[in-house]
């Protein structure tokens, strides 16, 4: 579940995470169920600039976080505790920050933003934790063996490549995995269904030449190539679809249909889900993942 949140939520800015993603981040105290709890706090902007067209398009980053934190959680990975949107008024978000949402934002400022945000686990994640602090090229390589030892050494790893193939999260790397153990906590799904540019029933689309691919995955074989498409490792993917299969069908479409009305209608909302549900085809994850099954 998710919290859905106004502004009287909102109990003030915290000291400024040591690092930031693609869009502005920053950290709060915010009101759950009557008590403060310290978030990461990212705003979004109504609107973002399409990189196939180049039009400015409805931006769908706030459903997308939503989205991958409902299914990641009913797919039984680890997710933060609490998290869901709040909607801010601009002079809430820090003043630094203003720029970059106009920037991102085409231009234009808005009076509020939806903003999505999530329990500070007070977990680094996997960059933070593996590669901070070392510039030498003997020290980077021994930092970089060591996360991705701990990446192909947890458990949820395949689980994870499976929930990125069957969602098309174009940005799964380890700046958004915190290293919590024995397996890593999700957080950042913003690149779910390719872009945020998408429209009900259609994924979205980067410019042409871009590639999708999954990050994670592609990460780890520049260190142990093909290392998923070995046994068990294979296996436990092909395990993990059909697990996810299931869980949609019991748990998640439920969890996934509750954050879609909030913005789309009756019909838009079944075409959202129908092509969620068309993507546990055998084929769509087949093609996916490169396999053969």
């Amino acid at each position: 579940m998710i919290h859905i949140l106004n502004s009287a939520a909102f109990a003030g800015v915290l000291k400024a995470p040591k690092v930031s993603g693609i869009n502005p981040l920053f950290r709060a105290n915010i009101r759950v169920n009557g008590e403060r709890l310290r978030c990461y706090v990212k705003p979004l902007p109504d609107m973002i600039e399409c990189p196939a067209t180049r039009r400015m398009v409805e931006n769908r980053e706030v459903i997308n976080e939503a989205l991958g934190y409902v299914l990641a959680d009913a797919c039984g990975l680890k997710v933060p505790a609490e998290a869901g949107i709040i909607l801010l008024d601009r002079d809430q978000i820090p003043a630094h920050f203003i720029d970059e949402l106009r920037r991102l934002g085409g231009g234009a400022l808005q009076t509020s933003y939806f903003c999505w945000f999530s329990q500070d686990m007070d977990h680094p994640n996997l960059v933070q934790k593996h590669m901070k602090g070392f510039t030498l090229d003997f020290f980077q390589q021994r930092r970089i063996n060591r996360l991705v030892k701990y990446i192909t050494e947890a458990p949820d790893t395949p689980k994870v490549v499976a929930f990125d193939d069957w969602l098309l999260n174009s940005d799964r790397h380890p700046g958004n995995l915190l290293a919590s153990t024995p397996d890593p906590t999700l957080i950042d799904h913003g690149r779910i269904l390719v872009y945020p540019n998408w429209q009900p029933g259609k994924l979205g689309a980067f410019a042409p030449g871009q590639k999708t691919g999954n990050r994670l995955r592609n990460f780890i074989d520049q260190y142990e190539p093909k290392w998923i498409e070995k046994l068990p490792k294979k296996s436990e993917m092909i395990m993990a679809y059909n697990a996810f299969a299931v869980s949609f069908r019991d748990r998640g479409e439920a969890a996934a249909r509750a954050v879609l009305v909030e913005f789309f209608n009756a019909i838009d909302t079944d075409a959202i889900i129908e092509l969620l549900r068309s993507r546990h085809d055998p084929a769509a994850y087949a093609k996916a993942s490169g396999m053969i099954i």
